[in-house]
């Protein structure tokens, strides 16, 4: 007898333990959504944050394209002009009509027309690689005009 009562009391102590468990389950569970919400907020405002931020990147990416553009454009027309003065300079020296000045013209415009393709890639340069190749064409050109100089 001592046993059935014993056996009862325990029965019926955890069926109001378990009474009492369920009637927590929605407050925490309404817990637990109210937290989620706040965090899917949270998450919310760091996504419009970010693409203000990114917004602000692509107008920075944009800017500095436009100024490459524009340095590229300068560049070329800066070689161009170059080019034109190179040209009166080698027909100045051919009009000295000796063999060796025809000979010295003809390979300074071989060397003008290769540099003339280099500069002719310049379109499909990586931006990244823009200061080399700019000094590279440079160079070339440079060592062009020094050359034509002296055999003037």
């Amino acid at each position: 007898m001592k046993s059935i009562i014993w056996s009862s009391l325990f029965a019926t102590t955890l069926v109001f333990s378990a009474c009492k468990k369920n009637e927590n389950a929605p407050e925490a569970a309404a817990d637990r959504v109210q937290e989620k919400q706040e965090d899917l907020r949270a998450a919310q405002k760091d996504v419009v944050e970010e693409r203000k931020d990114v917004a602000d990147e692509q107008k920075d990416v944009n800017e500095v394209r436009a100024d490459l553009s524009q340095a590229r454009a300068e560049f070329e027309r800066s070689v161009n002009e170059r080019i034109a003065q190179l040209n009166a300079k080698i027909d100045q020296l051919e009009a000295k009509g000796d063999a060796k000045s025809k000979e010295m013209a003809a390979e300074f415009r071989m060397r003008r027309d290769s540099a003339k393709a280099r500069l002719n890639q310049m379109a499909s340069t990586a931006d990244d690689k823009w200061d080399a190749f700019k000094k590279d064409v440079s160079a070339g050109w440079d060592e062009l005009e020094k050359d034509v100089d002296e055999a003037i």
